[in-house]
């Protein structure tokens, strides 16, 4: 990967930015763990690679963030699905939002984010559900 957001970051932070870009979306519990290094640890990264905009932060319905990077080229905006179940939020392909990003080109709004999320229950929930 070749994204200019992931020249010159600490060790931590370049670990952080690798995995994300491997394994597509992930929790902060989900990094500690994948990492093995301490909670203040990952959310002082994911603080400050949130503030350079290296990645983005998508919250559930609990409050609780899952992290991608953001890269135009690499990774798109895109819509996300969030399981009603386990909670967790799953990326979903990119769609021709053309349309929606229109919306940014008004003089009279200053839009900095663009979020689509779906909901329901995801696949590994359904099977859990139709087991029982």
């Amino acid at each position: 990967m070749s994204c200019d957001k992931i020249e010159n970051l600490k060790k931590t932070e370049l670990q952080i930015a690798l995995l994300l870009n491997e394994k597509g979306i992930m929790s902060a519990k989900e990094l500690q763990i994948k990492l093995n290094v301490d909670k203040a640890t990952i959310y002082r990264n994911l603080k400050h690679l949130l503030k350079k905009h290296t990645i983005r932060e998508i919250k559930n319905s609990e409050g609780i963030g899952f992290y991608e990077l953001n890269c135009k080229i690499h990774n798109p905006i895109h819509p996300h699905f969030e399981c009603k179940i386990c909670k967790k939020i799953y990326c979903l392909k990119p769609f021709n939002a053309e349309d929606i990003l229109s919306l940014s080109n008004y003089s009279e709004y200053d839009i900095e984010e663009i979020e689509v999320k779906f909901k329901g229950i995801c696949d590994e929930c359904k099977k859990i559900k139709s087991k029982k």
